[in-house]
């Protein structure tokens, strides 16, 4: 299952969200677990790729 993550406008910590493509596309009702603000985005930080082949 996919985690998003989220920052918080107002206190600017990271909140991750675990849910499927299909919730997330049916929109998500989110909010900042350390001061419970609705005030957030869509954060994208770091990536991890995985592959079936040699990437060199």
């Amino acid at each position: 299952m996919p985690v998003y993550e989220y920052i918080c406008h107002e206190c600017k910590k990271l909140t991750e969200v675990k849910t499927s493509y299909e919730e997330k596309e049916k929109g998500l009702d989110v909010k900042c677990e350390q001061c419970g603000s609705n005030n957030v985005k869509q954060y994208f930080g770091n990536m991890i790729v995985t592959a079936n082949f040699p990437l060199h």
